[in-house]
């Protein structure tokens, strides 16, 4: 059994179909690329994915659970956008939490977790500095940290990042 399972994931907007009947498998520490012209769903079959999209048909299964309806929070699921939606008015370290904080997780965890995803893209000693602050590099690691730092059960799953 796949890691990621989608089968016949449709997205519409209005009289608009983005994507229709899409079936695809992800074994678990496979790296996937979606290429496409400009407009054709690769970002909406993303955000579909990460529960910021809802679906009009379909299913997507996470290990076998589905996750086509549960919301945003609860499905493990991290993405780097490409204006990396940082929060302008949060620290590296509170948008790196950001996620944490929306599931509910503990304090020390929290703290922990993001200290540790801190280390990984190499901010240390950035915590405390907001994203103005930050050099453009600096700013896409902090995004790419805070899709790592989000996780189910204790394995990093997925990141999905957006050129």
């Amino acid at each position: 059994m796949s890691y990621v399972s989608v089968s016949q994931l449709t997205k519409r907007f209005g009289n608009n179909t983005v994507f229709e009947d899409i079936d695809f498998t992800i074994e678990k520490g496979e790296f996937i690329t979606l290429l496409g012209p400009s407009g054709c769903g690769k970002s909406t079959l993303l955000r579909s994915l990460a529960g910021l999209n809802p679906v009009e048909g379909g299913q997507v299964l996470v290990d076998g659970v589905d996750i086509t309806h549960a919301a945003p929070q609860q499905r493990g699921i991290g993405m780097v956008f490409q204006s990396y939606a940082l929060f302008p008015n949060m620290t590296v370290a509170e948008n790196i939490a950001f996620g944490l904080k929306m599931q509910k997780l503990a304090k020390a965890e929290i703290e922990r977790e993001v200290t540790k995803v801190i280390e990984l893209v190499e901010l240390t000693g950035k915590e405390k500095q907001y994203p103005h602050q930050l050099s453009g590099g600096q700013r896409q690691r902090v995004a790419l940290a805070r899709a790592l730092v989000v996780k189910l059960g204790s394995c990093y799953w997925m990141s999905l990042y957006l050129r």
